[in-house]
């Protein structure tokens, strides 16, 4: 392990809201380089694929709509075929996004565009809460009966 590798997984709440401060306080002009066309680097690479991935949802729209409730989960993660395997590849890739290390000031807009998707910030956690709750309520069930 590197001791950036170290550090990053020391990082508190307050020094991630340090570095969205930072992030905010760079210049306009930086920010809007981060068209992911214009970079080469991993990062814009990996939103390249993920905007690409959020196109090809809007096919299913309509069924991701009526799936999506209040609770924050996306639709696409309660359905199947193809609107869930678009879904899951997006959300490997802002994942993925957030594991590369920035190389230009684009990449860090990149990143902070990837923290605000609500897939990234309460879809997991929510639908991993769903899927704890239908399982204890199985299992109350099974031991039940």
């Amino acid at each position: 392990m590197t001791d950036t590798t170290n550090t990053l997984r020391t990082l508190s709440r307050r020094s991630l809201v340090v570095a969205g401060g930072a992030l905010a306080a760079l210049p306009a002009a930086a920010m809007a380089s981060a068209a992911p066309a214009v970079s080469s680097t991993p990062i814009a690479a990996l939103w390249a694929d993920a905007e690409r991935l959020r196109l090809a949802l809007t096919a299913h729209s309509d069924a991701i709509a009526a799936a999506t409730d209040a609770d924050g989960i996306a639709g696409w993660m309660r359905l199947g075929g193809e609107a869930n395997r678009l879904g899951e590849e997006r959300h490997g890739k802002l994942v993925a996004i957030l594991k590369e290390t920035p190389r230009s000031s684009a990449d860090l807009a990149i990143m902070a565009e990837v923290t605000l998707d609500d897939d990234v910030r309460r879809g997991g956690f929510n639908w991993a809460g769903e899927q704890f709750a239908r399982a204890v309520v199985g299992f109350s069930g099974a031991v039940a009966a």
